[in-house]
């Protein structure tokens, strides 16, 4: 029952997160904190060595996966779109995402291979499974969010 009730507080204040854009992404990352915390059953021991070390990698990986990204399809945007784009600028664009997928990559092993340090192998697949259902619960939320507007 505590297990529904923080689950349904979850997703209520999700959907208040998306209704208020300021400070958005800091309450998702606090909401997703909570989310990991509860999912993975991370003990005070284990949250205080198991938080700095998966902050550091995930602002690590936000800049990649968001910042990166987006300076990628900005290039993108001003050589005129992939259709009107030289066949040299696409196969350097091409390998930029190459070496960003990479990158992305390894930072995740580097994660990963680090937090087993701190957790069992059981907590680490928990952790797999929760950073991928709070990912998919936030884009179910988003979705319907968007839908909401229109």
């Amino acid at each position: 029952m505590k297990k529904i009730l923080l689950i349904m507080l979850l997703l209520i204040t999700t959907a208040s997160v998306f209704a208020q854009r300021q400070n958005r992404f800091e309450r998702i990352k606090a909401l997703k904190t909570a989310y990991i915390t509860e999912k993975v059953d991370l003990s005070p021991a284990e949250a205080e060595k198991f938080w700095p070390i998966y902050n550091k990698y995930e602002k690590e990986l936000h800049r990649l996966k968001v910042i990166k990204r987006r300076e990628i399809l900005q290039g993108l945007q001003n050589k005129g779109g992939i259709d009107s784009m030289s066949d040299s600028d696409a196969e350097k664009i091409k390998k930029e995402v190459s070496v960003l997928r990479a990158t992305i990559f390894d930072k995740e092993q580097k994660k990963y291979s680090e937090l087993e340090k701190v957790l069992s192998a059981k907590k680490i697949l928990k952790l797999y499974g929760a950073e991928e259902n709070f990912k998919r619960e936030l884009m179910r939320l988003l979705k319907e969010q968007r839908g909401k507007r229109f």
